[in-house]
């Protein structure tokens, strides 16, 4: 029997690899096998993680950030349907499953970036990510999610810096309108 992999442990890992590396290669080489054994260990997971903000049709809750808000680490819930527009994280992202499934869709942007404001994506391709599958996104990476499932879906998300204090973007598809994108944490 394998010893339990607790989400302390996991922020010693993190610490130790974000202090050793800048490189998000390198990142993500070092965390994918991490988070995907946090995610799949469940025994740190609380049902309060499955709570859903009513008016996003998803649920964030901060399960840890440093001081100056590097690292951080959330449980991410998604309602049956619920979904997030395309968005970037203004630093990179490691997600992993935990329960249910949850659609994956990155974006390229093909627009020349000259105008503020403005940004054309086009689908770069789509993945769906369950228990024990990891995404990870550089800095710059564009995708949306949404659970087309009847189960409310849950994930474990590590950024290398909290997404609010970042200049993270959200994408309008029909207008090509780029806004800032800030959402509530618990």
């Amino acid at each position: 029997m394998s010893e339990a992999y607790g989400l302390d442990r996991y922020i010693e890992d993190l610490r130790d690899i974000s202090s050793k590396t800048n490189d998000q290669d390198e990142i993500f080489r070092l965390l994918t096998p991490l988070s995907r054994r946090l995610a799949l260990d469940g025994s740190w997971v609380s049902q309060k993680y499955y709570d859903i903000n009513p008016d996003m049709g998803y649920g964030v809750h901060l399960l840890h950030e440093e001081a100056d808000h590097s690292l951080a680490i959330m449980a991410v819930a998604w309602e049956p349907g619920g979904s997030a527009p395309p968005h970037d994280h203004g630093t990179w992202a490691v997600v992993a499953g935990i329960d249910g499934i949850e659609r994956n869709i990155r974006y390229n942007r093909v627009d020349d970036r000259s105008q503020s404001g403005y940004a054309r994506l086009e689908v770069k391709h789509e993945l769906d990510a369950g228990p024990g599958d990891v995404i990870c996104m550089k800095d710059g990476g564009i995708h949306s999610v949404r659970n087309d499932s009847d189960i409310v879906s849950l994930s474990l998300h590590t950024y290398g810096k909290h997404f609010n204090f970042t200049d993270r973007s959200q994408y309008n598809l029909e207008t090509n309108e780029q806004q800032d994108f800030i959402v509530p944490v618990d």
